[in-house]
């Protein structure tokens, strides 16, 4: 069972001239809650969006920078920097996480929102 969506990430349009990510806050994973099925679902809410986001995740309480792990089959707008992306997209994963947190590389456009429900 779900709990109400969260909010990883709200209304970033700052731009990067590199392939250097930032990361946003971490929130907690179904890991935290020790929910036994791990399913989370997040929605990347993007309008004119160059670049490319994905999700991390942790299975430690206290994080350090190299606790975190990409989640696999959680990026969208990867490959051509010339696609331009205005869409609704959404995503599952499974994973006991305790943290997660949004990884973003921003060319041009607005992350609008990124929800995660797990």
């Amino acid at each position: 069972m779900s709990t109400e969506s969260r909010v990883l990430l709200n209304n970033v349009s700052l731009e990067a001239a590199d392939s250097t990510y930032t990361y946003g806050e971490k929130r907690k994973g179904a890991g935290y809650n020790r929910r036994s099925d791990g399913l989370h679902t997040v929605i990347y809410e993007v309008t004119d969006f160059i670049g490319s986001i994905k999700i991390q995740g942790t299975l430690e309480m206290y994080p350090a920078d190299s606790d975190w792990v990409d989640v696999v089959g959680t990026e969208i707008g990867l490959g051509d920097d010339s696609t331009v992306w205005t869409t609704t997209n959404t995503r599952n994963f499974t994973g006991n996480f305790v943290w997660i947190r949004a990884a973003y590389n921003l060319h041009n456009g607005i992350i609008t929102a990124i929800r995660y429900n797990h």
